[in-house]
């Protein structure tokens, strides 16, 4: 009996399953004993081990900016109430997802990917820097923040904090984790 072709997303899946068990480390011999498949199929679908991985990243960063999307935020809420709650669906997410300690422990998971990581931090901050913006235009934020300092300062401590509370044993749980991480985020951005 001939197997069903492997999709994509199940290459997705088998690697994403294979760097959580190897903490990072994914050996393509491993990946296609596991998935059953050969790494004519990853070629196939990934072109190299480095596009397999890029996906991965795509697929998480991609999850995460739909999870701190405007559209999951109270609309009417103050600028502070608001990005409390992003800051608390940001580290859920983490939290909910076993590849962010892998993802957010290691620099890139393949040096090509150093440059792909950096990009998606960037316009991270850039974000956040433009949302400190609209919380300035709209008087609920001091105006002489620099928006671009802090949407980095902001991001990079975001990420380096939930690192820190991600390698706890046992882990705090995202609930108390967004609340260690708002309140040095509001006072760098002069919220009281």
């Amino acid at each position: 009996m001939a197997r069903a072709p492997i999709g994509r997303q199940q290459l997705l899946d088998a690697a994403r399953d294979e760097l959580v068990r190897g903490n990072g480390v994914m050996e393509l011999g491993a990946l296609t004993r596991r998935a059953g498949l050969s790494t004519g199929a990853l070629y196939h679908h990934f072109g190299s081990k480095s596009g397999l991985l890029a996906a991965i990243y795509d697929a998480f960063y991609g999850g995460l900016g739909h999870a701190i999307a405007d559209a999951h935020l109270p609309a009417e809420a103050d600028w502070a109430v608001r990005e409390h709650e992003r800051t608390r669906r940001f580290v859920a997410y983490h939290f909910a997802d076993p590849l962010a300690p892998v993802l957010l422990d290691r620099t890139a998971l393949d040096p090509q990917l150093t440059e792909l990581e950096a990009v998606y931090v960037q316009n991270m901050s850039d974000n956040a820097a433009d949302n400190i913006r609209r919380g300035q235009a709209r008087g609920q934020l001091p105006a002489d923040i620099d928006p671009d300092s802090a949407g980095a300062f902001v991001i990079g401590g975001l990420r380096h904090g939930i690192a820190q509370q991600l390698r706890i044993t046992p882990p705090p749980g995202p609930d108390l984790a967004t609340e260690r991480l708002w309140r040095p985020t509001a006072a760098a951005l002069g919220i009281t």
